[in-house]
């Protein structure tokens, strides 16, 4: 992902709502700051293509810190980014997305966290990013946040089995270095 300009980056800041300024800001460093805007402008252009929103959106917290635009609750979005990509879905049911670098290096204990014992076999990097990059939407989706490991390890479980009520879809850019998932609700 290219760095923006001090330019670019003001502009852009520029064209978002208030609330959106302070969570861009609240990041640390420029990187992050640059790529949740990103992210932001990605969604703007989306809501403006797929809706005819054109005005940039408020948003509230439902009770489980998922976030809604307001006055249009019925449109569904999830944002997502990582140090060379942005991803953003909109949808008129709910949808969540991740991005992730591919992990080179991944520890053997944050593995067995994250994954079912039937997912750890033939285990490399690119693997373990496109389940956690799963594992991830489908949280992003239910918006019901992990609490632990007896949530997350057996997440995909019914996927796996073509039992789920959510549809994935992940792709990989091993070029760029990066894994794309998005879930959706299965029809």
């Amino acid at each position: 992902m290219t760095p923006m300009t001090e330019e670019q980056f003001n502009d852009c800041l520029s064209r978002v709502s208030e609330q959106r300024r302070e969570k861009v800001l609240k990041y640390k460093f420029q990187a992050g700051r640059e790529q949740s805007l990103k992210a932001y402008m990605l969604l703007l252009q989306l809501l403006k293509e797929e809706y005819g929103i054109t005005e940039p959106p408020v948003f509230r917290e439902l009770e489980n810190g998922k976030p809604v635009i307001v006055g249009h609750e019925d449109i569904h979005f999830n944002m997502s980014h990582c140090k060379y990509a942005v991803a953003c879905a909109v949808s008129n049911e709910p949808v969540g997305i991740d991005v992730e670098m591919i992990k080179e290096n991944v520890k053997d204990e944050l593995a067995r966290y994250v994954l079912s014992d039937s997912e750890l076999e033939d285990l490399t990097p690119l693997k373990f990013t496109r389940l956690w990059t799963m594992k991830e939407s489908v949280v992003k989706l239910t918006g019901r946040g992990i609490t632990g490991k007896e949530q997350l390890r057996p997440l995909l479980d019914d996927f796996h089995k073509g039992k789920s009520p959510w549809q994935i879809i992940t792709k990989d850019f091993p070029e760029k270095k990066y894994v794309v998932s998005i879930c959706y609700k299965a029809k």
